[in-house]
């Protein structure tokens, strides 16, 4: 009896002391106390994915990047600070495309095919008659166009109010932002109508004390038929202006539109003066009316807003 307990003993210890094998690898008894490369985990498990997964996987090595993560000492507040000034909603940023620019534009493509559908003929010799003398002429004799009545009025207001938004988008992109409103735009374009009739009014009398109605008629006609035509050009660029200016950074737009408006009154400038040539009629007198009553004025308004 105590011979076999003798062999017992010996065996047990004998077995304790022999590597313990697995699948043909040798693992120590204090191999497991440092986790093994993931070649040996997928050669020990022959291949059992979610074991080795278990032992050294994704997980493991995601949480111990987890854990060693440095939040930082400091805490920041999450709530507004009230005595922040752009949190005030007067700081915020605001854009500046409104609905009335997009309206004007409605009701200028209604008064343009309202004056295409009632005056046709007309329509199309104010356009083709910037170039040809022939279709001018034309346009001149009929005595139903006068300054104002028929079709010509409508050209009239037409193109002043073009000329007029112009002017309002300059002044808003030149930062005066409380003047993008209808309502200002209408105060506006009725001081520009009364400022233009009034020079109209001032230019016939000086034309008609030298005699010179003639002359002044065809250049009125001449400079509406310019008009109407940049009118149709240049709304479309105010349009785009206006409504995608955001998109130009920090483009000077205030001084590209006033280049589209001087150069506007340029064209019209230098077309009527070829027209003088044309009709024969440039003389001393014709030339001291051009420089004083259609040069200087809008010379004195380009001063004046260009300082505002």
């Amino acid at each position: 009896m105590l011979l076999a307990i003798t062999l017992g003993l010996s065996a047990s210890l004998m077995g304790q002391s022999e590597p313990m094998r697995v699948n043909g690898f040798v693992f120590e008894p204090d191999s497991l106390g440092a986790r093994p490369d993931s070649l040996s985990m997928v050669k020990f498990t022959n291949g059992v994915h979610f074991l080795d997964s278990l032992k050294g996987g994704k997980l493991d090595s995601v949480s111990a990047l987890i854990s060693r993560i440095d939040y930082g000492t400091k805490v920041k507040y999450n709530y507004r600070d009230p005595f922040d000034p752009y949190n005030n909603e007067v700081f915020y940023r605001h854009g500046q495309g409104k609905f009335w620019f997009f309206g004007l534009g409605m009701i200028l493509l209604v008064v343009i095919m309202y004056f295409r559908a009632a005056y046709p003929k007309q329509f199309e010799l104010r356009i083709k008659g910037i170039f040809n003398g022939y279709y001018f002429n034309e346009l001149v004799n009929d005595r139903t166009v006068t300054q104002y009545s028929g079709g010509a009025g409508v050209v009239f207001v037409l193109s002043q109010a073009v000329f007029s938004a112009g002017a309002m988008l300059y002044m808003i992109y030149g930062g005066y932002l409380q003047l993008n409103n209808f309502w200002v735009f209408i105060l506006f374009y009725l001081a520009v109508l009364g400022g233009v009739m009034g020079l109209q009014a001032i230019q016939f009398l000086f034309a008609s004390s030298v005699h010179m109605e003639s002359m002044l008629r065809r250049l009125i006609q001449r400079q509406y038929n310019v008009n109407f035509v940049l009118a149709l050009i240049f709304f479309p660029l105010f349009l785009v202006t206006y409504y995608n200016g955001y998109k130009f950074g920090d483009a000077p737009l205030a001084d590209w539109v006033s280049f589209m408006l001087v150069l506007w009154i340029v064209i019209r400038s230098i077309l009527s003066f070829v027209g003088l040539f044309q009709d024969r009629q440039l003389n001393f007198l014709a030339f001291l009316y051009f420089c004083t009553l259609e040069i200087l004025p809008y010379t004195v308004l380009f001063a004046s807003i260009s300082r505002i």
